[in-house]
Parts: structure tokens; C-alpha cells; sequence
């Protein structure tokens, strides 16, 4: 499996200490170039995030995108957004992991695979790459994502915690 990254999953799950074990999951981990300059402009060196993307791991998973397409630009996301959206257009099978609401639902409406934070979770717990969704949604939101008291019951349930 493809995963194309927006800078919000790789920054929480960084600061969360999950981004090896959610991108070991993958096939392929690609990061489009505006997210890599999002996440290196946080200011702050010893941010995991920062650090993960100036290690030598981080080099095999940058990428170009190309230039967003007149669909995509109407939607008026950030740059990494619509990076994110046009590269995975190009790709075949590929996923994208978007949390933000206007970004997902432009790539449904161009049929892409998407994915967001909790959904690779999700995954993770049912692949047994992390023995407690519950744990792993604790240090998330500890690390700055923002979810509804509903939406982290809703997913206890489906993980069977």
C-alpha cells in the first residue's frame, strides 16, 4: 500500500512516537515536497517531526507534485492539501491521509483512497502493529489532534477495546 502523507498525520503521530509503526505498515511512504517544507517550517529543531524529516529515512519518501489541476485549486486548500491530492491522482492505488475535512472530501470527490489518522490506527490495532488503539489515541491527542469525546467511543468500539 501507497500512503501519500499531509503534514498534520506525520507531525501527531511523530510527536506520538507512531510514525515508524504506522509507516512500516506501507509499501511505500511518499511525502509531496510542500508538506516536507509545512513540517520543516515549525520552527523548532527538536521537533520530532523535523527531526524524522532531517534523518536519512526521510530522503527515499520526498517527492515533486505536480501542479494542482483546476478541480483541485477551486477547492482552495492549503498547498500541502492540494500537493497531497495532485500527487496521489498520478499514482495508481494509492491512499491518501488527510484529516482535514474540505481536503477530504476533494479527494472523494475524485475517488482517491483515504485514510486519516484514526483509520491508520485503526489499521495498526487490527494488524497487531500496536496492542491498544485506546493507548496509541491517548498520545495523539496528547501530541495536538483535536477529537470528539464520540469519535474516539466510536473507535474504541470498532477496535474491540
Amino acid at each position: 500500500m501507497t500512503l501519500v502523507f499531509n503534514a498534520s498525520p506525520v507531525i501527531v503521530l511523530a510527536k506520538a512516537g507512531l510514525l515508524e509503526k504506522v509507516f512500516g505498515m506501507a509499501t511505500k511512504v511518499i511525502i509531496p515536497q510542500p508538506v516536507a517544507d509545512e513540517i520543516a517550517r515549525c520552527g523548532n529543531p527538536s521537533d520530532p517531526a523535523a527531526l524524522w524529516l532531517n534523518g536519512p529515512e526521510s530522503s527515499s519518501c520526498i517527492a515533486n507534485a505536480p501542479s494542482a489541476t483546476g478541480f483541485v485549486a477551486a477547492w482552495d486548500l492549503g498547498a500541502g492539501e492540494s500537493s497531497v491530492i495532485s500527487l496521489a491522482e498520478t499514482i495508481p492505488e494509492s491512499t491518501v491521509v488527510l484529516d482535514d475535512l474540505a481536503a477530504r472530501r476533494c479527494a472523494e470527490a475524485l475517488h482517491l483512497k483515504l485514510v486519516g489518522t484514526l483509520g491508520l490506527l485503526l489499521m495498526a490495532k487490527r494488524r497487531g502493529v500496536i496492542a491498544s488503539i485506546g493507548d496509541s489515541m491517548d498520545a495523539i491527542v496528547d501530541a495536538g489532534l483535536f477529537i470528539s469525546p464520540k469519535h474516539l467511543a466510536s473507535i474504541r468500539k470498532l477496535a474491540g477495546e
